[in-house]
């Protein structure tokens, strides 16, 4: 979902991250860093700083390893 500034976040770059570290993310899930909810959220393309944070702190990585923002196209009429 875009924001009011046309951007969407996509959380590609975790996913990176994750398989780097042979992690996934039913173990964040099961550790209680990522609840179900988030990651409805996530593949909707939200931004959930609260999230982006809770991971950069588990993970112990930069918010560049996480998230990454796309610019979406406006949609002409």
């Amino acid at each position: 979902m875009a924001n009011k500034n046309g951007m969407t976040a996509s959380y590609d770059p975790l996913y990176e991250t994750l398989k780097k570290r042979n992690l996934t993310m039913s173990y964040l899930v099961q550790k209680g860093v990522i609840y179900p909810s988030d990651l409805t959220r996530m593949n909707n393309g939200f931004d959930l700083p609260n999230l982006i944070a809770r991971l950069c702190d588990y993970l112990q990585c930069s918010k560049e390893d996480v998230v990454e923002y796309i610019t979406i196209p406006e949609m002409e009429d």
